[in-house]
């Protein structure tokens, strides 16, 4: 197991009793090492802080081509009707809630980095990952937040896997592609698959699928050009891939929306002449209302997966997955005039948040709390109090990859 080194900023193997403490143990199961600092004076319950060392130097993922539109990732996590997926899905909502206070609002991003920063440690810790660094400065991702005047600013890691960053940005992303959706009023939602993968196939059938998705895309243009389409493909497309707990395998595949019926069944079946592998069932056209066409916006995997009807987020097939999309891009446009992205994205919910404290102060996350809280006076930023069921759950099923199986 390896644990932040403060001196060399590099991951250091843990000592016996510090992999007791973090990381996996004997069943598989994550828990965090705490110390037992106390909260100031100011404060009656102590806190259990989080040894906080800076953060390993490691660049973050770039995005493929020098276009800014990928710089994180999209998670999707498709809703689900059983009780148990409120667990993990229930307030990873992209969007501030008008509903709410600003304050109620930023504590569904303390609820997203309370699981965030748990995930990290454990994918830290997958044995012979290549994005141990990254992951380690996924750890670090907003521990601190400084409020200063009518600001909230604090440094963010951009990784794919993190969900405080997709969280921001997948909003900035609906914000921004919001008229194009809207231009769209028979948008039509397209899922394209091939058969699933193996872990050793997984990057050569991405790249694969790719090929072929270039090559409809090359076809369309030439039909257009000789004026046998009315227009080149036109489309919003987002990769995803999700793994089989029970199989064992990869399923990359494509959401798109289109603006109507007609292209999606032309792409359909373009796709099927492709792959002939392919099964016809597998490749799913539906109406895309907003939220649909939100989804597209969202995660680039499925985090949590289901076995004999217990939840889990499994971290050795997540890193198989983080590893196979590094560099590459998940979101695209084709055919679109897409609009410019802004330089300087503002954050909506920590600018609300800024206008309603009425003090400047430095806020540092406390695992233990699931909150920031504020280095001199002890008060809490959001006062966000996760479930029993989703500390439960946060704390007992991150697993390296099922609940037999642990690293060795």
């Amino acid at each position: 197991m390896l644990l932040p080194d403060t001196k060399n900023r590099a991951a250091v193997p843990a000592s016996n009793a510090a992999q007791k403490c973090l990381g996996l143990l004997a069943g598989g199961y994550l828990q965090s090492c705490y110390d037992h600092d106390q909260m100031p004076k100011n404060t009656t319950l102590p806190v259990k802080r989080l040894i906080r060392r800076p953060a390993p130097v490691a660049a973050a993922f770039a995005p493929h081509s020098g276009r800014p539109l990928d710089k994180l990732a999209q998670h999707v996590t498709r809703p689900s009707a059983a009780p148990a997926a409120a667990v993990v899905e229930d307030d990873l909502r992209l969007t501030k809630n008008a509903k709410f206070s600003a304050k109620e609002n930023f504590g569904k991003r303390a609820r997203v980095k309370f699981l965030t920063e748990a995930m990290a440690v454990g994918l830290a810790n997958v044995p012979g990952s290549k994005l141990t660094k990254s992951y380690w400065n996924t750890f670090y991702c907003s521990s601190i937040l400084h409020k200063k005047g009518g600001s909230l600013t604090g440094k963010y890691c951009k990784n794919r896997w993190c969900l405080v960053c997709c969280r921001i940005r997948s909003a900035q992303l609906i914000k921004q592609y919001a008229p194009v959706l809207q231009s769209w009023p028979e948008k039509h939602l397209v899922t394209l698959t091939v058969p699933n993968c193996s872990e050793a196939d997984l990057v050569a059938t991405k790249e694969q699928m790719k090929a072929g998705f270039n090559r409809i895309r090359h076809t369309f243009q030439m039909q257009h050009r000789r004026g046998q389409r009315p227009a080149p493909l036109v489309a919003l497309r987002k990769l995803e891939a999700t793994h089989n707990p029970d199989r064992n395998d990869y399923h990359p595949h494509y959401h798109l929306v289109v603006p109507d019926l007609a292209s999606a069944n032309e792409l359909r079946a373009a796709w099927l002449g492709q792959f002939p592998s392919a099964q016809w069932k597998g490749q799913d056209v539906r109406p895309a209302n907003a939220g649909a066409a939100h989804e597209l916006f969202k995660y680039f995997t499925k985090l949590v997966t289901t076995q004999s009807k217990e939840r889990f987020i499994r971290l050795a097939p997540l890193n198989v997955i983080f590893e196979a999309i590094a560099g590459g891009r998940t979101f695209q446009v084709f055919g679109i005039q897409a609009p410019k992205p802004d330089e300087q994205l503002v954050d909506e919910e920590a600018t609300a948040l800024a206008e309603e404290l009425n003090i400047d102060a430095v806020f540092e996350w406390v695992q233990a709390q699931a909150d920031w809280v504020d280095k001199e006076s002890g008060e809490m930023l959001t006062n966000y109090k996760p479930s029993p069921q989703f500390r439960k759950f946060v704390e007992s099923k991150i697993i390296y990859n099922s609940p037999q199986k642990s690293p060795q």
